[in-house]
């Protein structure tokens, strides 16, 4: 105990002459300050600082230049229980990369975490950041779940398994009420992890957690260092405004609703939270072509990629767009997680025919 050890380290140094007792109490400061800074996760060993400026700019650059961010559907066989197939992970990680995907953001709403329990949230992990990885892409690993105990687990075995960080949703049934109570929600998770950076889904048309994301990171600033970037799935463009403004050099600022086009006037973040990987050449061209100055043409590509969406939403949308990889890399996601209904087969080739008239199969970058 900490207690213990200061008091016998200055035991020690009574019984000694002044000079031996001068150079001890130097000895005993550095071991004492040292031991209390890993008693409370601040310091490392040997009484290295573990989040700093220093740890910060090497956790940004690990993220690559521009997050484009792919949230992944979860395979699911098609049995009565709807059990995992992990087995297509390798060829999805695979066509993410191939699209331009550059981070994977693991369980995350599209990929249904709320219908799996921990341990098949960890083999879906354990899988894409294997895959991931062999593919080059940076792996978010989502555990965030109501239950602290079972996001802290996952998180532990996230970083066990080698994932680039973890991240996770507020608590949405019985929600923080203040900023305060969300911090210390997220800082025990990402105390478990250490050095391990945190990112935050910010949905609140999901979990209800309507805090500005803004302040948010202000608040982290001094109490919750590890927090590196936020998943911005909200309409509040104001406060996405405020974010870039104040922390887009020193966080992880990743933008999700549409128009893409919008946030590039607003203020770019690190990157975009694209949710489906076939979406990536599309944003590549946007991006590109803004930034050229053309803005014509990346006002034609945000125009292309709601033609492309309508097709998606016009023959069953999340579950069109889940059964698209049949034609796209062979890959049969299965059906999704009750309650949610089956994909109508009858709309199959009527959706291929659909997209294929926008050239969704052609996409270059």
């Amino acid at each position: 105990p900490v207690a213990e050890v200061k008091m016998l380290l200055m035991m020690v140094t009574a019984g000694l002459s002044c000079h031996f007792f001068t150079s001890l109490l130097i000895v005993a400061a550095f071991c004492v300050t040292s031991i209390d800074g890993l008693e409370d996760g601040k310091l490392g060993t040997g009484g290295v600082k573990m989040v700093d400026d220093t740890w910060r700019r090497n956790a940004l650059d690990a993220v690559p230049d521009i997050a484009l961010l792919h949230a992944p559907f979860t395979p699911f066989n098609n049995d009565s229980t709807r059990s995992l197939n992990v087995d297509v992970i390798p060829a999805m990680a695979k066509t993410a990369a191939n699209f331009g995907v550059t981070v994977i953001w693991t369980c995350g709403g599209m990929g249904e975490f709320y219908t799996m329990n921990v341990d098949e949230r960890k083999s879906i992990n354990e899988a894409w950041v294997k895959s991931g990885h062999d593919n080059g892409l940076y792996v978010i690993a989502h555990v965030g779940t109501t239950v602290l105990s079972d996001a802290i687990e996952m998180a532990q075995h996230a970083k066990s398994i080698g994932a680039d960080a973890v991240a996770t949703v507020p608590p949405y049934y019985e929600t923080p009420g203040t900023i305060d109570e969300l911090v210390e929600f997220l800082k025990a998770i990402a105390d478990a992890v250490t050095p391990l950076p945190l990112y935050y889904y910010h949905i609140p048309g999901s979990t209800h957690v309507n805090i500005n994301a803004a302040d948010l990171l202000a608040a982290a600033s001094t109490a919750l260092p590890q927090l590196l970037g936020i998943k911005f799935v909200s309409s509040d463009n104001d406060d996405w405004f405020n974010c870039v403004q104040s922390y887009n050099n020193t966080h992880v600022l990743m933008y999700a609703p549409e128009p893409k086009l919008q946030s590039f006037v607003l203020g770019l973040g690190r990157g975009a939270v694209l949710a489906e990987d076939f979406f990536a050449p599309t944003y590549i061209r946007m991006h590109r072509e803004y930034l050229n100055n053309n803005h014509a043409k990346a006002q034609s590509e945000q125009e292309w990629k709601f033609r492309a969406s309508s097709v998606f939403s016009q023959y069953g949308g999340g579950l069109a767009e889940r059964n698209v990889y049949r034609k796209i890399n062979g890959v049969d996601l299965g059906p999704r997680r009750l309650p949610t209904a089956s994909f109508d087969e009858n709309n199959y080739q009527p959706m291929i025919d659909g997209l294929n008239k926008v050239g969704f199969f052609n996409q270059t970058w």
